[in-house]
């Protein structure tokens, strides 16, 4: 009677939990329940001691497994869990036959099972945060050797549009880590814009979903596979990058094992993983040419065993087009791409410092950085793991000038001088709402737009800049060039022309009329008089000329008058010091 109240119990523990759960056969208790008991413990004598060890084994391997692939459950949940788990044991010990073994432990996985499926649309989706998986799409279910469509519906819970999406799951190579085959290069998707939302209604309605239809491995093993997805996006023009998380239940070949780290035949034990838990670089910004202090985080998420004689082989991405040209966008000044680490205990950390150079040639975006660990356990088995991390690396911008032309170059108050010349963006990376300004005492205007420059493009300036006043100085006029990079930081560079204005010499009515008085009249007289004007003005500007000049030699005089006396000085310093 005792092994029937147990499964009442356990039942009606998790009835409460979840909306749907396998329900176990409950026997009604009757009168006979005394010698029911005791034929109970006249059967059970047909289980050992070893078979009973090993169905709680199995049930606390598929626990310890869901722990590990959901490390931030509630305490709370945790807890349910592992009341499930015991409740099954009990079930054990009191099974009166074999067969009653396998059946425990399968209702017992399911009620766990279905308790996660309850719980894992509160588990953190993203390392955004706003930008999120919905909860309104079921868990994938995928059987080996059979196509399956797993569903990613992004969530935009921000207020901020974002464009320009793309997501990329993360692939590997090994059955632990991701279940389905790579049948192609590359998986990435692309999403144009996610409006921004004010609630969560208004999100809904604005999500985007990816679909994607992968073959599921043959060798693939039972449980849940956590599906990892990289987002790269542009938010107020700038680059972000998130990673989503989804989940996929998955069933296994028969004798293919499963991801509690059980085999059913052979006993084997959970591999003790090593995981990268986050990078940072020193500097921040990683640009193009330049060398840099790589610091990845790793970390043993094994809760029985610690791991050593770790050694970690970073491989970066290759570049290039062809097999010729092909070379490692990240290389170790040291010369050396291992780092070895002693040990690792339980549930601990570590860290691992490696100095880089990136290559002069990389055009700006993420680079990946592939991360293969191999490590031993405390009875020295050896594993092997694979992670990635993303580097972005920046180009610098740079641009250049054609020489300006100012036509003329010389003008009089009031009037305009034409100035033109191009800007050749010689940088790898584009250019942004390139503009143009003239600063100087004597000029105003001739602002000009030149808009976005691709790399290697090429803009024209063509403008006219206003006389306002006479030139007292040298004649330079600032030219004043700004420019954004992608992250909408504004530069800006000067450069210099020269362009004089002067006053505008005026007509003197009383010379015409001397002239006349002289008796140069009508058409003579007219022509005259034209032509002493242009004398005049030419006269005017030649005088200004040359005062402008005679300044700029002064001050030059000046300047070397200034150079000579330092000199002077210096040398009596030096003939005191030498006495």
């Amino acid at each position: 009677m005792k092994k029937q109240m147990i499964k009442a119990l356990l039942f009606a523990a998790v009835l409460g939990l979840m909306p749907a759960a396998p329900v176990m056969r409950v026997q009604a208790v009757s009168e006979n329940s005394v010698s029911e008991d005791k034929d109970d413990k006249e059967d059970k004598d047909e289980i050992s001691d070893e078979e009973s060890a090993s169905a709680k084994k199995q049930l606390y391997r598929y626990y310890d497994n869901l722990m590990l692939l959901n490390d931030d459950l509630s305490k709370e949940d945790k807890e349910k869990l592992k009341e499930i788990m015991e409740n099954g044991k009990k079930l054990i010990n009191e099974a009166n036959h074999v067969s009653e073994l396998s059946t425990y432990v399968s209702e017992t996985k399911a009620l766990m099972d279905a308790y996660i499926n309850k719980v894992i649309e509160d588990i953190p989706t993203s390392t955004s945060e706003f930008l999120v998986i919905g909860d309104n799409v079921p868990v994938a279910q995928a059987k080996y050797g059979e196509q399956v469509t797993v569903i990613v519906p992004i969530y935009n819970m921000g207020s901020e549009w974002i464009d320009d999406v793309t997501v990329t799951p993360t692939l590997s190579s090994s059955v632990k880590e991701w279940p389905f085959e790579i049948e192609k290069t590359g998986y990435s998707e692309r999403i144009t814009e996610i409006p921004g939302s004010a609630n969560k209604d208004e999100a809904w309605l604005n999500h985007r979903e990816i679909h994607y239809t992968f073959t599921t491995r043959q060798d693939v093993l039972g449980g849940y596979y956590k599906l990892e997805f990289n987002v790269l996006y542009r938010r107020n023009n700038k680059s972000e990058t998130a990673k989503l998380y989804t989940f996929v239940k998955t069933e296994g070949a028969p004798g293919s094992g499963s991801l509690d780290g059980e085999d059913d035949d052979t006993g084997k034990s959970s591999t003790p993983r090593i995981v990268v838990t986050g990078f940072e670089t020193n500097p921040k910004d990683v640009f193009a040419g330049d060398t840099f202090m790589l610091t990845i985080h790793v970390k043993n998420t094994s809760k029985r065993t610690a791991v050593s004689n770790i050694q970690i082989d970073l491989e970066a991405a290759k570049e290039g087009k062809d097999d010729d040209t092909l070379y490692a966008a990240f290389l170790p000044t040291s010369g050396s791409n291992s780092i070895y680490i002693d040990t690792i205990p339980i549930g601990g950390t570590a860290d691992m410092n490696i100095e880089m150079t990136a290559k002069a040639d990389l055009v700006q975006k993420p680079y990946a950085l592939n991360v293969k660990m191999d490590y031993e356990d405390e009875k020295y088995n050896p594993y092997t793991a694979t992670s990635s991390v993303s580097i972005p690396v920046k180009q610098e911008a740079k641009f250049d000038t054609s020489t300006p032309e100012v036509m003329p170059n010389s003008i009089t108050v009031g009037g305009q001088s034409n100035v033109m010349f191009s800007i050749y963006n010689t940088g790898k990376t584009t250019l942004y709402n390139v503009q143009v300004k003239f600063e100087g005492d004597s000029v105003s205007g001739g602002e000009a737009f030149v808009g976005k420059l691709e790399a290697g493009a090429t803009g024209n300036v063509d403008t006219m800049v206003d006389g306002i006043a006479p030139t007292m100085d040298d004649g330079k006029i600032k030219v004043i060039i700004s420019y954004e990079d992608d992250a909408g930081n504004v530069s800006v560079q000067e450069k210099e022309i020269e362009l004089f204005v002067s006053e505008a010499v005026m007509d003197d009515p009383g010379m015409y009329e001397e002239m006349d008085a002289e008796g140069m009249t009508g058409e003579q007289g007219g022509k005259t008089g034209m032509l002493i004007g242009i004398l005049a003005a030419v006269v005017g500007v030649t005088v200004l000329m040359v005062v402008l000049l005679k300044i700029r030699k002064k001050k030059k005089q000046k300047k070397e008058l200034e150079e000579d006396l330092m000199d002077i000085s210096d040398e009596i310093s030096e003939t005191k010091d030498v006495k």
